[in-house]
């Protein structure tokens, strides 16, 4: 009896071992995911301002709807997760958006920053992939959209958010969201641009943008989700919703239930107050409503601005001087206002009608 009852349990025994290893080895391991994930996706490396691109990796196609991207100038990127066939923010993204809010400055809010929603087939690049117990976390970044660059998160979880699936199965699944386009099909033509990457196609309805005249470093961004921003050099001031009737443009701040009306006049907006702001970048500015359809984009163009010339030195004072370390007010005082602004990220470039001066978080870094 003993012998049988031995030859029993070490029957159940081999059994149940044979099942074990069985399912050992359809556990993945992450190490082995993340290695497969580097050989497919070539990463994207960029500037710590994350207002540009210093090494191009693989571009990428989204296959699914539902991906939210903010303004590179958000302090922490968006969280998206898949799920279901599509892509959404969930609660993942409402405590994300908050934790935005606790690290924005001056009060600003998540819904503060500007928005992008990205639809099936858009391309952007792959900065980040972190392969994790309950899934696939990657780091995505766009093309500028209308001069402003936009970052998020994406989450992939594994189906059984306990067990890590085989290689093949995790990859497949990331194959359903993201996939690298080949060279051949559109992506950006790497080798010849310094590994920067090409102008993305602006589709229809893209974000329009305004500086206000007279310098002072603010940017008006109207985006065609019918949201705005309202930009200043340290980051987001002020953001809310507008609306077009006629020729009038009225702006609802989130904060306060404060409105501001302008008057849309060629490429400038006359706001109520007096202050006037400039179309800027490319495409036709916003134009009025009842105008749209009779009148051609052309009739629109901004106008050039005219050279500004600096303010004379007094008759017996030196000819001004420019130096590393100098402030944005220090620069205007001495050589009077820029012909022209351009602004990347915590780059803030002057062009004056013979010298170029760079600023970077306010301050002269460079001077051409």
């Amino acid at each position: 009896m003993k012998t049988g009852w031995w030859i029993r349990v070490s029957q159940s025994a081999v059994i149940t071992l044979a099942l074990s290893l069985g399912a050992a080895a359809q556990t993945g391991d992450p190490a082995a995911i993340q290695q497969r994930l580097y050989t497919q996706f070539k990463l994207t490396s960029i500037t710590a301002d994350r207002s540009d691109i210093v090494t191009a990796g693989d571009v990428v196609a989204i296959h699914k709807p539902g991906l939210i991207m903010y303004a590179t100038i958000s302090p922490l990127p968006p969280s998206n997760t898949y799920k279901n066939g599509r892509i959404g923010q969930g609660w993942g993204g409402f405590g994300k958006d908050m934790l935005i809010t606790m690290a924005a400055p001056g009060g600003a809010t998540a819904t503060n920053y500007p928005h992008r929603p990205f639809v099936p087939e858009e391309k952007c690049w792959v900065t980040g992939i972190q392969v994790q117990r309950d899934g696939v976390l990657f780091q995505l970044y766009s093309d500028p959209y209308d001069g402003i660059r936009y970052y998020a998160n994406l989450k992939i979880p594994f189906p059984n958010k306990k067990e890590v699936p085989p290689t093949d199965a995790a990859t497949q699944l990331v194959a359903e969201v993201l996939t690298v386009v080949p060279q051949d099909q559109g992506a950006p033509d790497q080798g010849n641009q310094g590994g920067q990457p090409a102008q993305s196609a602006q589709p229809a309805g893209t974000a329009v943008q305004y500086v206000a005249q007279g310098g002072g470093g603010g940017r008006l961004v109207l985006l065609p989700s019918g949201s705005f921003a309202l930009l200043a050099p340290g980051g987001v001031h002020d953001g809310g919703q507008y609306s077009v009737n006629g020729d009038t443009l009225t702006l609802a701040y989130n904060s306060g239930g404060r409105t501001a009306v302008f008057k849309i006049q060629a490429d400038k907006l006359n706001a109520d107050t007096g202050q006037v702001w400039v179309h800027l970048g490319e495409g036709p500015p916003l134009y009025p409503t009842a105008e749209a359809a009779t009148m051609p984009a052309s009739a629109f163009a901004p106008a050039p601005m005219a050279d500004i010339p600096p303010p004379p030195p007094p008759a017996d004072a030196p000819p001004p001087t420019i130096a590393i370390g100098q402030t944005m007010d220090q620069v205007t005082t001495a050589f009077g206002q820029p012909v022209k602004v351009a602004r990347l990220g915590a780059k803030v470039i002057f062009y004056f009608k013979d010298m170029k001066v760079t600023f970077t978080n306010g301050k002269v870094t460079n001077v051409e």
